[in-house]
């Protein structure tokens, strides 16, 4: 009989990583005599068991009766388990602790039992732990989520990332696996995208890091990823339900009824997860069916609802439960595997389409949103009807796919996937043009499509800087509506056109084809595509020296976008704005649109035009406001950007780049120019645009500031100070313990010289 008096489940020498919080939180209910029963819940490997024991070793002076532990999974039958617990709370004469490990699986059967024990012991306290709760009256269940992982990073430094709990747990086992492992700047990147893979469940980690005797850190990467550590061995010592990741997701699934594994290995198809209306639609059981499904596979912690920050809350689902998921839908037969994928697919081939057209309307800031998180499961999509094209008999799949491809521009704009996103639009198109039915090549669905995709291609393009690969995607585009005899199709890819032959250096051509066609839209009451070629004709004002052009038709365009929520062309219109307050002087009205533009952007989370607009507030920083280590941030924030994306640089602006940077090195001296370049480098997005906005103005004293560097994580901590967010609000937003909020908050104020949250505000330039 698995019970015993002495402590205990199993609990390694090591002491535990990242759990400080947790375990206070658990001792202090067992120290309140009023709870009777508390309940760890939480995924399989994130180590409940090693958190119960620790905190009840702790408490162990509040229990004269005894600390008493039954592993449930290690008994014979239920039969056994409940004697056991019988037998320990028939001996009860003082205050006892019993704590019951892994009640998943028996949990209902245990409850009855268990209430009537704690009904008629008064001295019995619980402490049970497992996937799933008991639900007793009176149950305190505490959460245990995954350690924090330092989540995907630029640049990764090791003084960033050295103190972040699932680092500091890898590197201890690396270092008992290898004892000259160690944290360098050679491996941290590794380690760092190791932690975030394995989402910072500690077995997983703990596992993983035993394999760095065989591999170094970016070959244990590459291995990772390809699932290799599905069936990899751990230490004999652990129970055989933890051993690797494939046993801890058999045990997890261990109870799941055909039904519920049938659901569970189709939500395994979403990549990133998908919100609560995306499975209830993709699910193959009745709508009730679902509903009860889903809420067993949350209970169990198969499932989590993720809230996410200016969207739809979303169900994510652990890696290896994930893999397992995948395994369990090739076992269930080719058939099976076929349906749950087109149920996929068909589901992303109706939203994408769908949102098209919300892409431009006042909610553009949600839609786009939508449409970027689903990113991951819409390229799984378009791989699926490729893979299936050879086998269509019927032939939907190549115009499934195209539709699919053609609703992708602007979330791929946004994002910034652009040679991604130019890889399907070419390779879609030229599917289309090469079709083996002769005659659907030749239809004039078929043919729009063609020219649909041809104009998109070309607009990605000209994001990546090639203007001659985007003039002759355009030309084949406009060649193929006035196939159709379609002009007024043809208009905006005819301004595209015009634009791209003035980049190209055919100016007087380009700059005709322009006008002409900002003609035709007009007339034809198209006001999107007619403030697209306007804006387009404004830049090519600019260009020339014909600032009063410029100025009318912008002002002229901001007018239709704003009353047309055109949030991303806005921002564009005001960038090319700014770029002419600059040609006419007008500083102050340059610094004021920029940061328009810079907030428009990040609203949406643009990436692939921030990094012009970054930029060009950089330089106005360094020339007027004498915020040299600012601009140095942001140049280089602005270049890792551009690296992500792949969008080129004009040779014009590379060369004033270029000299800005070597008057920053000039001005700041080599040491603190490189760490500022460095922070600039390991800027995630959002804090790029914080940077940028929390520039003070020309002439306005930063209190000092720009004589110290703060690190990243600590100006996004700074700045969420100075909006009012409490240091439990800036942990949540920042996805980080509150504990770490709170050294990062200490470390902004050692740095600044500050004494209290009021004078952070005053010092990083924003008032609350």
């Amino acid at each position: 009989m698995p019970t015993e008096t002495d402590l205990w489940t199993y609990r390694p020498a090591a002491e535990l990583v990242g759990r400080e919080l947790d375990v206070v939180a658990v001792q202090g209910r067992l120290q309140d005599p009023s709870v009777r029963l508390v309940t760890l819940t939480g995924p399989g490997g994130v180590g409940k068991s090693r958190l119960a024991t620790e905190a009840a070793a702790g408490v162990a002076g509040l229990f004269p009766g005894g600390i008493h532990v039954i592993d449930l999974p290690a008994c014979v039958d239920l039969e056994s388990a409940l004697e056991g617990i019988d037998k320990t709370v028939r001996d009860v004469t003082d205050r006892t602790l019993l704590l019951l490990d892994g009640v998943e699986h028996v949990a209902r059967d245990l409850a009855t039992a268990l209430a009537r024990h704690l009904t008629a012991t008064p001295r019995l306290t619980v402490l049970a732990t497992g996937q799933e709760i008991l639900r007793v009256y009176g149950e305190c269940v505490l959460p245990v989520a995954p350690l924090p992982t330092p989540g995907p990073l630029a640049e990764a430094d090791v003084a960033d990332v050295q103190d972040n709990p699932a680092v500091g747990l890898f590197v201890r086992g690396g270092r008992l696996a290898d004892p000259g492992f160690a944290l360098t700047e050679d491996n941290v990147g590794a380690v760092v995208d190791i932690c975030n893979l394995l989402e910072g469940v500690p077995l997983t980690l703990e596992l993983a890091a035993r394999r760095l005797r065989l591999y170094p850190p970016q070959e244990l990467l590459g291995w990772l990823r390809r699932g290799g550590d599905r069936r990899f061995p751990g230490p004999v010592d652990l129970p055989e339900r933890q051993r690797s990741p494939l046993a801890v997701a058999e045990w997890s699934c261990r109870s799941l009824s055909g039904p519920h594994r049938t659901l569970l290995s189709w939500l395994a198809l979403f990549q990133g997860g998908a919100t609560l209306a995306t499975a209830e639609k993709v699910s193959p059981l009745g709508p009730v069916e679902t509903a009860v499904a889903l809420d067993h596979l949350l209970d169990l912690g198969l499932l989590t609802l993720d809230e996410q920050p200016r969207a739809e809350s979303r169900l994510t689902m652990p890696r290896t439960i994930r893999a397992h998921g995948l395994a369990l839908l090739d076992a269930a037969g080719e058939e099976q595997a076929l349906a749950a994928r087109q149920a996929h697919a068909r589901h992303y081939q109706r939203l994408l389409p769908a949102l098209e057209g919300r892409f431009q309307g006042s909610e553009q800031q949600h839609w786009l949103r939508v449409a970027v998180a689903e990113h991951d499961n819409i390229l799984a999509a378009l791989r699926h009807l490729e893979d299936r094209g050879d086998a269509d008999e019927r032939g939907t799949a190549l115009p499934e796919r195209a539709g699919l491809v053609a609703a992708c521009l602007q979330p791929w704009l946004v994002r910034g996937e652009l040679k991604e996103g130019l890889r399907w639009f070419d390779a879609t198109g030229q599917a289309l043009k090469g079709t083996g039915r002769a005659e659907r090549a030749q239809d004039e669905e078929w043919l729009r499509t063609r020219a649909r995709l041809y104009s998109g291609a070309g607009v990605l393009a000209a994001a990546l800087g090639d203007h001659d690969g985007a003039a002759h995607r355009h030309r084949r585009a406009v060649a193929l509506y006035r196939r159709l005899r379609d002009p007024q199709a043809a208009a905006l890819p005819s301004a595209r056109l015009g634009h791209a032959l003035f980049r190209c250096g055919e100016r007087a051509e380009g700059q005709a084809l322009l006008s002409a066609s900002l003609v035709t839209l007009d007339a034809q009451g198209d006001t999107a595509g007619s403030a697209e070629a306007a804006a387009a004709l404004a830049e090519v004002h600019l260009a020339v020296g014909e600032t009063k052009r410029a100025r009318v038709l912008l002002e002229r365009v901001g007018r239709i976008q704003r009353q047309n929520g055109a949030v991303r062309d806005l921002a564009r219109t005001v960038h090319i704005g700014a770029r002419l307050c600059v040609c006419e002087g007008d500083d102050a009205g340059a610094r004021a649109a920029l940061k328009e533009s810079i907030g428009l952007y990040e609203s949406i989370g643009e990436r692939t035009e921030l990094p012009a607009v970054l930029e060009l507030f950089a330089l106005l920083v360094l020339e007027q406001a004498g915020q040299p280590q600012r601009a140095a941030r942001l140049l280089a924030a602005a270049g890792a950007l551009r690296s992500r994306t792949g969008v080129g640089v004009e040779r014009e602006r590379a060369d004033r780049l270029g000299a800005a940077v070597e008057e920053l090195r000039r001005r700041l001296g080599g040491a603190v120019f490189a760490t500022a370049w460095a922070e600039g480098l390991r800027l995630r997005p959002e804090a790029m645009a914080a940077e940028a906005l929390a520039a003070t103005e020309p002439g306005r004293d930063e209190g000092g500031t720009e004589g110290v560097a703060l690190t990243p994580r600590q100006l996004q901590v700074a700045l969420l100070v100075a909006d009012g967010m409490t240091n439990r609000q800036i942990a949540r937003h920042l996805d980080i313990a509150e504990w770490t909020v709170v050294n990062h908050v200490r470390g902004v104020m050692r740095k600044l010289g500050c004494g209290s949250r009021v004078q952070i505000a005053w010092a990083v330039g924003r008032s609350r």
